[in-house]
């Protein structure tokens, strides 16, 4: 995925995922900082080459497990 930043919905609140280029964590992945309402909440990494749905899907899987509760069902 090309973008730098990107927004996510879960529970009905929007994330915001900021690509961090200085936490390049190998070749292949890349280091998203994640924050809600401007509030810094954790870091994802991803594969560098992932499409726009994949990451999306994984955002959402990240946020369930962080925060403890269900993905909505798509």
């Amino acid at each position: 995925m090309r973008s730098r930043r990107r927004s996510v919905k879960f529970a009905g609140q929007p994330f915001s995922f900021e690509r961090v280029e200085e936490w390049v964590s190998s070749e292949n992945r890349v280091t998203w900082a994640v924050s809600r309402r401007g509030e810094f909440i954790g870091t994802l990494t991803s594969p560098k080459e992932i499409t726009t749905n994949e990451f999306d899907l994984r955002c959402t899987q990240w946020l369930a497990e962080l925060l403890g509760s269900s993905p909505p069902i798509r």
